[in-house]
């Protein structure tokens, strides 16, 4: 009995040490946490929870020496955080962004929709009418979504698609003027800062054609501007910068409820559906601001059945809008990375007979080398070969030769004066036999 109480003592202590270094160290990814949970009950609770604690233990500057240690840790490779690897890779790959705190990763953010039991994962926000949102929930209390109203940018109103093409067509770039750099920003959430922006950097990082802005950060979305605001946060990413094009894949964490108004509007609805698109439109609207060229890039099949439905709605939903606008395309990778019928797969089969991993083991996110398969196309889109110059007119054709007399052929003066000569010929041949025959006969005669 002894023995069994001494083990129990043990044990809670082990557990209650665990919890208070987990407090310790993240403090700030349980408050992103509960903030990104979806209104109700729980995150009522979770919140002004997390919010306190984190509160408490931020003056000892815990959570940003751990920071600093696990993005030191990123860059050479010690780490399972893909969307840390994926910024390392990023700034070994060059690549300029906005201000430090905006081009870094969310700590709390790590990849995209981590939870995918639930579908729903970390969650984000992005722009509403174009009104800076706050940047937090009241303690205790689900955000409001205040002042956030419908926009009517151009595709908000716009009826839902029915499916989504799949097309990788671009309309061609005309080649880089000498002597300039074609500005091409990356934005979006972890679907861009995982695998897609770290080949793409290091692909163009030996082009002198090309200047890269990174404006992306991870565990964000356009759903959720309460939380992050991309209206307000993009702007700071891109600083002086002007892009050219702007490579958009973002939505990931989008697939879950909202406040509005005070108001819940539950996923899938109808009302939900109407300010999503337009929080869509709203961002379009801003990333092509300038007459900047936008690719939107589709999101993925994914592997959880349930997760692979909502991506599939918002996929549409994004469809919707990009289709209204002039400036942007709509980039759909799904028969790069997905089977024969645009199902998740996580392999496919080289030319070699060798499997190739086309997506990460979180079932969510691009591998680089299903990446690569998307940038190497986007690469020559980006950055065409010079126009070969004109050719030179054909010369004109020569004139032909005149004809030239030959020996066998003698020419007309030649021919008459032997036509000539041959009576004159004859004639003398005649009048010289003609005497013989005459002296003959008078012989005989006699």
């Amino acid at each position: 009995m002894l023995k069994i109480t001494h083990s129990i003592r043990q044990l809670s202590l082990v557990v209650a040490g665990f919890v208070a270094a987990s407090l310790l160290l993240e403090s700030d990814g349980l408050a992103h946490w509960a903030d990104r949970l979806e209104p109700g009950p729980l995150r009522t609770v979770a919140v002004p929870a997390t919010q306190a604690v984190d509160s408490t233990l931020a003056p000892l500057g815990v959570g940003e020496v751990r920071d600093a240690a696990l993005k030191n840790l990123a860059r050479v490779g010690w780490s399972d955080d893909e969307a840390l690897l994926a910024e390392g890779s990023s700034e070994a790959g060059g690549g300029k962004s906005g201000p430090e705190k905006s081009a870094g990763l969310n700590p709390a953010g790590n990849s995209a929709c981590a939870a995918t039991t639930k579908a729903t994962a970390s969650i984000s926000g992005a722009s509403a009418a174009g009104t800076p949102g706050s940047s937090a929930a009241g303690a205790g209390n689900a955000p409001t979504g205040s002042g956030i109203g419908i926009s009517h940018a151009p595709g908000a109103d716009a009826p839902l698609a029915n499916d989504v093409p799949r097309t990788l067509e671009l309309a061609p770039l005309p080649p880089v003027a000498q002597g300039k750099q074609r500005v091409v920003a990356l934005a979006g959430d972890s679907m861009m800062a995982v695998g897609l922006s770290a080949t793409l950097m290091r692909q163009a990082a030996g082009d002198k054609n090309l200047r890269i802005v990174k404006a992306f950060k991870s565990g964000t979305g356009l759903a959720r501007p309460e939380v992050y605001n991309w209206m307000d946060e993009y702007p700071a990413m891109l600083g002086a910068e002007k892009p050219d094009v702007v490579i958009v894949a973002i939505g990931a964490n989008d697939g879950q409820g909202f406040v509005v108004d005070h108001k819940v509007l539950a996923y899938g609805t109808d009302a939900w559906r109407q300010v999503y698109q337009d929080r869509v439109a709203s961002f379009l609207s801003m990333v092509s601001a300038g007459g900047a060229r936008v690719v939107w890039v589709a999101l993925p099949p994914m592997r959880i059945p349930v997760y692979d439905e909502k991506i599939a709605a918002i996929n549409r939903i994004a469809y919707t809008v990009v289709s209204q606008s002039p400036q942007a395309v709509w980039w759909n990778p799904v028969s790069l990375v997905a089977d024969d019928k645009g199902k998740f797969r996580e392999f496919e089969t080289e030319a070699t007979g060798q499997a190739m991993r086309v997506r990460s083991t979180d079932g969510i996110h691009l591998s680089d080398e299903g990446a690569g398969k998307l940038t190497a196309l986007l690469m020559k889109w980006l950055d065409p070969p010079p126009a070969p110059p004109p050719a030179p007119p054909p010369a004109p054709p020569l004139a032909p030769p005149l004809p030239q007399p030959s020996a066998a052929q003698p020419g007309p003066a030649a021919s008459a004066g032997s036509a000539e000569q041959q009576p004159a010929a004859q004639t003398a041949g005649v009048h010289k036999h003609r005497p013989r025959k005459a002296v003959k006969a008078q012989t005989a005669k006699g």
